[in-house]
């Protein structure tokens, strides 16, 4: 032939393998943590209890995502701000239907409260640290 081909050897061949091997190895954490919207906190009730979002409170770390999950029939909203201050446009879910979920990561530091703008009896905190 007109060109001679340089072949490689099986060390020249490793050594270019394990770089790519340490890269794949890496991988980005996620956290997230989940509130329940419990079945029958459309009634008026739960507040007595602390029960109408599970944790009604909730301590995180910033960069956590928290994942609403309504396990009622009816619909919900998880909305940051108090139900005689209004909303505050932080985050707003929108309807969760039942068997839906919502997903907010709270990148920065502080208290969120929230509620459902149809059950106002429904309130929840997230405390970002």
């Amino acid at each position: 032939t007109l060109y001679e081909i340089p072949r490689m050897t099986l060390e020249e061949t490793q050594q270019e393998i394990i770089p790519m091997e340490e890269a794949a190895m890496e991988t980005t954490q996620v956290s997230a943590e989940i509130v329940s919207i419990p079945e029958g906190s459309g009634a008026p009730g739960c507040e007595e209890t602390d029960e109408c979002y599970i944790p009604s409170t909730l301590n995180i770390s910033a960069g956590t995502t928290v994942v609403w999950e309504n396990n009622d029939a009816a619909a919900h909203l998880a909305t940051s701000g108090t139900p005689d201050g209004g909303p505050d446009g932080i985050f707003d879910s929108g309807m969760i239907m039942g068997g839906a979920t919502y997903e907010y990561e709270f990148a920065e530091t502080g208290e969120f409260v929230y509620y459902c703008l149809v059950h106002p009896w429904m309130i929840g905190t997230v405390i970002v640290e």
